[in-house]
């Protein structure tokens, strides 16, 4: 899993709740937007059932049957719908399933009963078993199988298979490919005239894929002929929308909750997208309660990184009289050598780094002993303009909120790692007591040092120590602007090492944003 926040909700300004999961939108061809980096799969449970309908083969006969509509969705149970059901089913050709089904406790009442009804007639239609239907051995699964592979273009041995609350075998899906099934779906017959029958019987149908108070149904009919939805358990929700002038394909929608089974949440977290595309979505937010989301529809929900590191070359300038960095090349494969080989000789306090304790206190610890967790989440950037050859006091800052564990100053006192100037600022050791204070676990400035020059006591230091700090030295803010971001700068693990030159990168996290 790999959830992030999709929207927050305030009551008077103060934050109540995040909804947390992964959005993925597709064209069939390509991904349009992704809420998270890693393509996350999930089994696709209740998700699926109009394409379980699909591998029994009854679609395709030529001769419909009332009773389909209600195989397609998780019906709801309701009086009215258990009533059709009976009705539909009283005949002797479902005698044996029904009668299966009953003695196994999925009643007319359950919200897989259609489904399963369908397995068993497609099993008596085609001679397989009625009693092992619920195993993965069993032929109607490799039907299913194979048509998912038709569909998403992948091997039918490559699919993973886990049982389902009601017992059936469900296959284990990725975020891109559950989307891209239900693109196929609004397609329709581009791709397989059956699934044409199948999406124009669920847009009929609304209040058969679930029921009248259930979100895919209410979806359905507030946007008639222009989508189709299903709600699968355990925070899922697709949603197909049916082929358009922008989008002659359709689109595939796929929402994942990483908090499970709340349809509500998971239509408000779809809003956006939908009111993108000038369909409705008619969930109220919560009586007292206003949200931000922390997406935009269309876009990549993360900047790149941006690298604050300066590049470690002959020319980087480290501390008066200490070691230079110097790479010596052994081989080199651009002059003709099988393979490139070198090393390195410097100081570890050398372009972007941190210090360890054993630095500048006895017998503390060294870099391979630190927290490395200090070293990666959310920072804060904070700008701070005084004379040179100056340090950073609290009062500096007293018009600053600073709401993230990580901080770092750009003073830009440090204009060219290349050159070593000697004036620059640094942090007063009240500020790091200050700091300290509002739980930050990490200081961090773009000059050599977080104490001045010339100091010898490096009292700001020592502040760090006292209090468990991490400090990050030596980075390049000059083309960052103030704000929040998500901060990465792991040490190397340098066994009782005094410093260690860190790789620090800075993204912005998704944040909160209007609409």
């Amino acid at each position: 899993m790999n959830p992030g926040p999709l929207y927050t909700l305030f009551r008077n300004g103060v934050p109540e709740v995040q909804i947390s999961g992964e959005i993925w939108i597709s064209d069939g061809k390509r991904t349009l937007f992704q809420s998270s980096e890693w393509n996350s799969k999930y089994p696709a449970r209740s998700l699926l059932k109009p394409f379980q309908f699909l591998a029994t083969g009854i679609s395709r006969s030529s001769v419909f049957s009332d009773w389909w509509v209600a195989a397609l969705g998780s019906i709801s149970g309701t009086e009215e719908q258990v009533s059709h059901l009976k009705r539909w089913t009283s005949g002797e050709a479902f005698k044996n399933s029904v009668g299966k089904l009953e003695s196994s406790g999925i009643g007319f009442t359950h919200s897989c009963f259609s489904k399963h009804l369908a397995i068993l007639q497609a099993c008596e239609k085609n001679g397989w078993s009625l009693d092992s239907y619920r195993s993965i051995e069993h032929p109607y699964h490799s039907e299913l199988a194979e048509i998912l592979s038709s569909l998403l273009g992948k091997r039918k041995e490559a699919f993973e298979f886990v049982v389902d609350g009601c017992k059936l075998p469900t296959p284990v899906l990725r975020m891109d490919e559950m989307a891209r099934l239900f693109q196929k779906l609004v397609q329709g017959g581009k791709s397989d005239p059956s699934l044409l029958r199948i999406r124009d019987w669920m847009i009929s149908n609304p209040d058969w894929i679930g029921g009248p108070k259930r979100i895919d149904s209410r979806l359905m009919r507030d946007n008639p002929g222009l989508l189709v939805a299903k709600e699968g358990a355990d925070g899922l929700l697709a949603i197909g929308v049916l082929p358009s002038p922008k989008w002659s394909e359709g689109l595939g929608i796929v929402v994942k909750l990483a908090g499970g089974y709340q349809p509500v949440p998971a239509a408000l977290a779809l809003k956006p997208v939908l009111d993108n595309l000038g369909l409705q979505c008619n969930v109220p937010i919560p009586e007292g309660q206003t949200l931000q989301y922390h997406f935009r529809p269309w876009e990549q929900p993360r900047e790149k990184w941006i690298d604050i590191s300066p590049l470690l070359n002959a020319k980087i300038a480290v501390w008066p009289e200490d070691t230079p960095f110097a790479r010596d090349i052994a081989l080199d494969t651009a002059t003709g050598d099988p393979l490139s080989l070198s090393s390195i000789r410097t100081s570890l306090h050398v372009g972007a780094h941190t210090d360890s304790p054993l630095h500048f206190g006895k017998g503390k610890k060294g870099i391979d002993q630190v927290d490395v967790t200090k070293y990666h989440g959310l920072c804060q950037i904070i700008e701070v303009k005084k004379n040179p050859h100056t340090e950073i006091k609290p009062e500096d800052v007293t018009n600053v909120e600073i709401v993230t564990p990580r901080v770092l100053f750009k003073t830009n006192s440090y204009p060219d790692p290349s050159q070593f100037n000697r004036d620059f600022n640094a942090l007063s050791p009240e500020l790091v007591e200050h700091l300290a204070k509002l739980g930050v676990v990490l200081v961090g400035i773009d000059t050599p040092s977080i104490d001045l020059f010339e100091s010898k006591e490096l009292r700001s230091h020592h502040a760090t120590l006292a209090n468990e700090m991490a400090i990050l030295e030596g980075i390049d803010l000059r083309k960052v602007e103030p704000g929040i971001y998500e901060l990465r700068s792991i040490p190397l693990r340098i066994e009782g090492g005094d410093a260690s030159p860190v790789r620090a990168l800075l993204r912005s996290p998704t944040r909160p944003s209007e609409f």
